[in-house]
Parts: C-alpha cells; structure tokens; sequence
C-alpha cells in the first residue's frame, strides 16, 4: 500500500517515513497500517495544539518580566525558551514564526543579563560560552534527525537506532553522531557492522549505507 506523507511532518509521522520501505528496517515496520500513519498524526498534531499554549503562556510570563527582575527568574524563562524553540522543531507544518519569536525573546532575556553582568569578567566569560553553546545547539537542530533523538519521547527506539542512523545524509549523520560518547559510538559502528553484513543474503543496494558506516567509523577514529 502507498502512503502519502505531510510535507512537514511531525516527529511520530517522520519516523514512519524513515521506516518506509527502507531495507534496514524490518519488514513490518517498512510496510505499515494507514492506521499507524493516522494515528501519528493524531498525536503529532495534539502536541502541536499543546505547544500553542504553553507558547502563549511563555511569551506573557517574558512580557511580565520587571526592569529589576533576578537573573535567576530571566536564566530560567531563558531555559524554557530553549527548550520551546527544540520541541518547535519537532512539530508538523511550517513554525519560522515561531521560532523566530523565540531567537528574539531569547536575544532580550540575554541583553538584559548582559547588562547586569556588566564588569563581571567571570560572569561575562560564562555568558560568551553559553552563548556559543546555544547557537550550536540551534545549527544542530536544523537536522530532524538530532530533533527526533533530542525529544525525551522519541520515537525512535533503540533498536531503531542504527538503521535510522544509516539513512541519514552525510552532514545529518555526523550532527547526529556528535550526541553519543565515545563508548556508544564504538557499540554503534559495532551495530552497524552487524546489521549490514545480515542484510548481505538480501540482495539490497545497501551502497550508501555501507559509506555512512564508514563515515561512522571515521568519525569514532578522530575522538
């Protein structure tokens, strides 16, 4: 059966289409039910209606914000801003808005520790690496694939991992890699290696996974 899939879809709706068809996965995980695609569109877009909310709630807590308000009330909106700007990532449809609201209300809330911070080498020194760290964390979650893993109910499960790793793009691959130690990329090629040399006896052209496993391993090399 042929599935038509969102031009946006959510994180349960991608991981579908991960799956589909795809011969790292098992056979009834690549040929599933419209029921399981219809489902997780309910859910996706549930968690969609739910985010609009606590969005709108977030924004009015940043806009109540006092002139003197502690640094410790702005780092923490700050926090949940980060955090709402991850799961905004993960939802269905087009959010650019959204997150553009975010990046801006995060730009204020730092401003405003800035100052106060102001003649605090250390305090200063401690904003420019959270700084750097936040806009690397935003170039990474570009990728869906570091979106779907970052979500703390992924669905992508653990034996998931591995084939979903091996289907990734090149630079989605290795922003996705960056997120496990060194002992955890070591099992992963270990996994890989496993899962492809199973799939020989199938006669799949397995070609590009086979470099992404490479490119694991390369990657594991340079830690």
């Amino acid at each position: 059966m042929t599935h038509t899939f969102s031009p946006h879809p959510g994180i349960r709706e991608r991981h579908l289409q991960r799956q589909y068809k795809n011969p790292l996965f098992p056979l009834q995980q690549q040929n599933f039910s419209a029921q399981r695609l219809s489902g997780a569109h309910f859910m996706d877009n549930r968690e969609q209606q739910d985010f609009v909310i606590s969005f709108q709630n977030l924004v009015e807590d940043v806009a109540n914000l006092k002139a003197n308000e502690g640094s410790e009330k702005m780092l923490q909106l700050k926090s949940q801003l980060d955090q709402c700007y991850e799961q905004c990532c993960s939802l269905a449809g087009e959010h650019a808005a959204e997150k553009q609201a975010i990046t801006q209300l995060v730009g204020m809330i730092i401003n405003a520790i800035w100052q106060s911070a102001s003649g605090d080498a250390e305090a200063e020194a401690n904003l420019k690496e959270e700084e750097l760290a936040r806009t690397t964390h935003y170039q990474l979650l570009q990728f869906p694939l570091v979106v779907d893993l970052l979500i703390p109910e992924s669905p992508i499960t653990e034996k998931d991992l591995v084939p979903s790793l091996l289907s990734e793009s090149e630079e989605a691959l290795k922003a996705a890699f960056y997120l496990f130690d060194e002992q955890q990329q070591g099992s992963l090629c270990l996994q890989a290696v496993e899962l492809l040399e199973q799939k020989l006896h199938e006669k799949q052209d397995l070609t590009e996974a086979w470099k992404r496993l490479e490119l694991m391993q390369s990657l594991l090399q340079e830690r």
